[in-house]
């Protein structure tokens, strides 16, 4: 074989043989037959015969008689056996020693002579210290192996409180790999639609390793927020799906909305696909942005069915890094993944709350506010529920039981759904009752173990708020859940159409 350095090729001559030397316990034997050595210590421990120095190269043969050259020193000589009469070969061959950069000579045992028994014994006393450095060695691996698991689990626990300080406080972590930013199209192209019904393919222009996000720009979200559309990420080379996402034409908003992976890519780089399609054939799907002309054909999005090109643009897309499922850019719509490793027993989980339990929305506060309509609107269809504020104080809705056990964060997306309206404040709660949950929202103390509160978030029409309420301590019990509005300013409530949608629950294990 050849090693390559630079532009150079040099040969290297590593025989089998020489490799052994390199990885097993030698006795080198110089001026003994090999008649003279018993068969018993030919099996205990590798042998070979020194049979002189040519060109630099040691020369060996083994125990039947095959020669071979060494360029290396054998590393773990455990001694040199000699006939007294041989002292000018073992001499050359320690000096060869010398020059590959030995330091420490392995022991010289004289044999013959009537000596062939001390000769054994000396060797066996070798062996044992060769044994016993080896266990003491063992020993030592050991205990850094421990000392080595120990500062993991303390860098993976700081790991996961700096992971939790960068969410509770808006940082931002993530690194923006790559970015195709939105262009004029004047066909003004809805790819989407005009694919078939297995959707559009688009390949990623980065390598796989750390990619957490995969941002796609809207042109126009589209006027029906039911149609169901689902996406995925796979590898090219052994199309693996990385990560899948369940969502519906809704959930996207005008601009730029991120499909967060349920964990970061790591491993073998791979050629990512991002691919998208709608589960019903429908033409008012949420018109996607392209980017500018696409000169690179495997680079132009695709229709799925077929591989031909859609048209000779790119999607505009952004690709993320980082720790997938922090805080993402406030302009940003984040859309979590649904992980394909639904057998996992630990970790985070991402779990959205089912339109089913939507239903059961109820006003909680129906003593301190009253509406000639209801205040509390649960909206399964839109995955959302309305909140209308009073003039003055605030509306508190309950999901009862709706926040699972070891829960990290409740989320839910605030929006306003009327253009006349003014602005209005949001949050959410997780508490085990109305009496805890007011004294949060009203300010008068500070959240206590289980419980989370997301504070207030002022939105106005056209803007989308990502609330989020981070737990203190986990506790093993299921909460309610309590959304609340209020008006920014007191008073002028009319057309104040709250929403809370996309209700996620962020659990440990």
């Amino acid at each position: 074989m050849s090693v390559v350095a630079t532009q150079d090729a040099f040969p290297v001559n590593n025989s089998s043989r020489e490799i052994l030397l390199l990885k097993e316990l030698t006795l080198v034997v110089v001026g003994v037959s090999r008649q003279d050595i018993p068969g018993s210590l030919l099996e205990a421990v590798k042998t070979v015969w020194f049979e002189g120095v040519e060109e630099g190269y040691a020369q060996f043969t083994d125990e039947n008689s095959g020669r071979f050259q060494v360029s290396e020193a054998p590393l773990l000589p455990l001694a040199v056996i000699m006939d007294p009469s041989a002292s000018d070969e073992k001499d050359s061959f320690l000096k060869w020693l010398q020059h590959r950069g030995v330091t420490q000579l392995p022991p010289v045992i004289g044999w013959g002579r009537s000596g062939e028994v001390e000769a054994i014994s000396s060797l066996v006393g070798l062996v044992s210290e060769h044994v016993i450095s080896g266990a003491r060695r063992l020993v030592l691996s050991s205990r850094e192996l421990k000392t080595l698991r120990s500062l993991n689990d303390d860098l993976q626990n700081r790991f996961a409180a700096l992971e939790a300080f960068l969410n509770r406080h808006g940082l931002q972590p993530l690194d923006l790999l790559f970015s195709n930013e939105p262009a004029e199209n004047p066909l003004n192209p809805n790819v989407l639609a005009s694919a078939s019904a297995d959707g559009i393919t688009q390949i990623l222009p980065v390598p796989s390793s750390g990619v957490s996000g995969i941002a796609l720009h809207v042109e126009q979200a589209g006027s029906r927020p039911d149609i169901k559309l689902r996406a995925q990420l796979m590898t090219l080379e052994d199309l693996r799906i990385v990560d899948t996402w369940h969502f519906s034409s809704g959930d996207l908003a005008s601009g730029w909305n991120i499909f967060g992976l349920s964990r970061s890519t790591a491993g073998l780089k791979r050629t990512l696909e991002f691919r998208l399609q709608s589960e019903q054939t429908e033409e008012d799907v949420p018109r996607l942005s392209v980017g500018g002309l696409q000169p690179v054909d495997m680079f132009q999005v695709r229709d799925a069915a077929n591989g031909v090109s859609v048209l000779k643009n790119s999607l505009a897309l952004q690709v993320w890094g980082g720790i997938p499922g922090v805080s993402m850019p406030q302009h940003a719509n984040y859309i979590p993944a649904q992980s394909q490793q639904v057998d996992l027993d630990e970790g985070f989980r991402d779990v959205p709350i089912a339109p089913g339990i939507l239903e059961h929305a109820s006003l909680a506060n129906s003593d301190e506010v009253s509406f000639d309509f209801e205040a509390i609107m649960p909206l399964p269809t839109e995955r959302a529920i309305g909140c209308h504020p009073p003039a003055e104080g605030m509306t508190i809705g309950q999901l009862p039981a709706a926040c699972p056990p070891q829960v990290i964060r409740m989320s839910a997306k605030a929006f306003i759904d009327n253009s006349q309206a003014a602005d209005i404040e949001f949050a959410i709660v997780v508490a085990q009752d109305l009496t805890a949950a007011k004294s949060l929202l009203s300010g008068e103390r500070e959240q206590t173990v289980g419980e989370a509160f997301s504070g207030w978030s002022s939105v106005t029409y056209g803007e989308t708020a990502h609330v989020s309420a981070f737990a203190s301590e986990q506790i093993g019990v299921w909460q309610n859940v309590y959304f609340a509005t209020r008006m920014s300013e007191p008073g002028g409530n009319d057309f104040a159409w709250a929403k809370f949608g996309n209700f996620r629950a962020v659990v440990s294990g």
